[in-house]
């Protein structure tokens, strides 16, 4: 029987949140990029996952703790291939078949919320099929993980010159990053993971520091009523690559051996550390990564407006 000592326990007057699954666009995805070994002619087409957070009320960034504070984790693409430059068009281009619309902040209005009324986005990583369209969200702060800021502003240099950021897409008034992971001033180890934060102070939500996929990459663990739910931006691109069957995939690039994480040591002990939690948790914590689409196929039916 799994040891459920890995999870904070509840105390009397626990909250807990909700979690709305949504689709932010679709795009496919190479085994052979991301897996290895892969068959080199297997092909994904995924969705880019978002999630709504719903908490019963918090006053954190100065938010109304007298109404439920809402937080996206993540908002997948933007709404319109020419949104993006022509560099990252061309790069969606290369994900075909592709389906972009129609956006996060759409499907929010369709379901009965106002993109005003999002407190909080946070980002796993600042990816394009992450950070979708800020804009549309006037009002939120927008919180990433430590040295994600400069990434957008900065790009990757020559480590990783076949990625492409745009500076200026999050609001430079409304955007902050979350503490050094290293300060243990500032967060605490739970079960395998070194660094985890809790986000609003009273054991609903902690973000988890997960390295290696891009500078700042966050997964965000959640206590709902039911169970606990891991989401896990790009920690990982494929369940295989939890259950061992797989290994992270490279291929060779013009200037030598590139990998979809920008530092595979790291991501693999990111993912050694998810197996681990997943196997001292046992049931009661579901790991959900971003580009899982037979997860997504079974769970549709909880998108938002409903929710898992």
């Amino acid at each position: 029987m799994a040891s459920r000592s890995v999870l904070p326990a509840a105390v009397s007057d626990q909250k807990y949140v909700t979690v709305s699954p949504m689709a932010g666009g679709y795009i496919t995805l190479d085994d052979k990029f991301f897996i290895h070994p892969a068959d080199p002619k297997a092909r994904r087409t995924v969705p880019s996952l978002t999630f709504l957070i719903t908490h019963p009320g918090s006053d954190i960034h100065g938010a109304d703790q007298t109404r439920p504070f809402h937080l996206m984790f993540d908002l997948g693409l933007r709404k319109a291939k020419e949104l993006y430059p022509e560099a990252l068009q061309k790069h969606i281009d290369g994900r075909a078949p592709h389906e972009l619309s129609p956006g996060v902040a759409k499907q929010l209005k369709d379901g009965g919320l106002d993109p005003s009324d999002v407190d909080l986005v946070m980002l796993s990583h600042v990816h394009y099929d992450h950070h979708g369209d800020p804009e549309d969200f006037p009002k939120a702060h927008f919180v990433v993980g430590r040295g994600a800021l400069n990434v957008l502003e900065h790009g990757l240099g020559g480590i990783a010159p076949h990625q492409h950021f745009v500076p200026g897409t999050l609001p430079e008034d409304r955007s902050s990053e979350l503490p050094d992971p290293s300060d243990q001033s500032k967060s605490k180890p739970l079960g395998p993971f070194p660094a985890t934060y809790d986000l609003f102070g009273d054991g609903s939500v902690y973000v988890v520091d997960t390295p290696g996929h891009l500078p700042g990459h966050v997964n965000l663990l959640c206590r709902t009523k039911d169970r606990w739910l891991m989401l896990c931006g790009d920690a990982f691109h494929d369940r295989r690559l939890l259950t061992g069957e797989k290994d992270i995939g490279t291929w060779e690039g013009p200037h030598g051996t590139l990998c979809i994480h920008l530092d595979k040591e790291a991501a693999a002990e990111s993912i050694r550390r998810l197996r681990e939690f997943q196997k001292m948790a046992g049931d009661e914590v579901e790991l959900i990564a971003a580009h899982e689409e037979v997860w997504w196929e079974k769970n549709r039916r909880n998108a938002f407006p409903a929710k898992l």
